[in-house]
């Protein structure tokens, strides 16, 4: 920062918290390095108090009355301002309220993958077991075919067909 009175400059020499504004602002003073000339700063220090963890300014809820005319007097800029970020503060605490359980949310979708996980292992095991029991049956048929031509065949030795290798070799 330059000196007004002689343009050289200034150093800080002391910093002190405001008492009189809002927590974070701080009162910075200067001293010139070629002059005794000093001047103070109000500056707003964020790395100690996050600008979100400002009071909230609640403006009065009975109406200002002119002293003069005995009638409510007309809000000023500041005060129309001030019930703004009052209401936009409102409306935000509001929407943030609902926030979702993601807890919740997380368990119904692992229970609701587990009984569909469950539901597939169990048809793929159905699909499995009737595979078998076809195979079975198949294997079942085959040897009831060859279990009836051995026993017709015992009793007819005579009737008996010829093996495939014996009609090759004639």
């Amino acid at each position: 920062m330059k000196c007004f009175a002689c343009s050289a400059e200034m150093r800080l020499t002391d910093v002190r918290p405001d008492r009189t504004t809002l927590c974070g602002i701080e009162r910075h003073t200067f001293r010139c390095s070629a002059c005794t000339h000093t001047a103070q700063r109000l500056i707003l220090n964020r790395a100690r108090v996050p600008i979100t963890n400002l009071p909230v300014v609640i403006p009065r809820k009975a109406p200002i009355i002119d002293l003069h005319s005995g009638r409510p007097a007309s809000q000023s800029a500041w005060a129309n301002a001030i019930e703004k970020v009052n209401s936009k503060q409102a409306d935000l605490k509001q929407r943030a309220a609902p926030t979702t359980d993601w807890g919740s949310v997380v368990e119904k979708l692992s229970t609701t993958l587990k009984q569909q996980a469950g539901a597939a292992r169990a048809e793929a095991l159905a699909r499995a077991v009737e595979n078998v029991r076809g195979r079975q049956t198949r294997l079942s048929v085959r040897m009831a075919d060859s279990e009836f031509d051995r026993i017709w065949y015992g009793h007819c030795p005579g009737e008996a067909p010829e093996p495939v290798a014996s009609v090759l070799s004639e």
